[in-house]
């Protein structure tokens, strides 16, 4: 349960950063998707029930507070998930260049997708926003993510251990 429930409080945490602080930057078209990096965390560093779980909660925030067509975000997060968990040891995501370029090609992957699905369901051209939004929002995205994974790992895997693997015994 404290596996669980400690990713989603963070899970929480970052939702609520990203619907505050980032929102309220000067550059409008230059806003990180912390809960993408999240996301694909989950999907690096996570079992597939319990990770894939809180990326679809996510991905469910997201389409209620968005405004967009429900189902969008809870669709594409939970296959971001799933791609990252695919292929989380084919590549070797220690170091920062790595963490950069899995996130931007990943955040660019989700970007085409979702602009496509919106370009299916809604009749009015999408194309002016590639070079205007989702490039620098998915570089802005990229940029920040090995402080981020960083920052997650520090917090997430802090919690003691408990039960029969804990130092001097078992422990509550």
């Amino acid at each position: 349960m404290k596996k669980f429930f400690l990713p989603l409080v963070f899970g929480m945490l970052t939702f609520t950063l990203q619907t505050t602080l980032v929102t309220s930057l000067p550059i409008h078209r230059v806003r990180p998707d912390i809960v993408l990096i999240f996301t694909l965390y989950l999907g690096l560093f996570f079992p597939p029930v319990s990770g894939g779980l809180l990326a679809f909660f996510m991905g469910y925030l997201m389409d209620l507070f968005s405004g967009n067509t429900y189902g969008l975000y809870t669709f594409s997060r939970s296959l971001l998930f799933t791609v990252a968990y695919l292929f989380r040891n084919r590549f070797y995501l220690e170091g920062i260049p790595s963490q950069f370029f899995f996130v931007f090609i990943l955040a660019l992957g989700e970007g085409f997708l979702l602009q496509l699905l919106l370009t299916a369901l809604n009749p009015s051209p999408l194309y002016p926003l590639l070079l205007t939004v989702l490039l620098p929002q998915t570089f802005s995205t990229a940029l920040i993510t090995p402080l981020f994974f960083a920052l997650l790992r520090k917090g997430l895997f802090f919690a003691p251990k408990t039960g029969w693997g804990a130092e001097g015994g078992f422990k509550l």
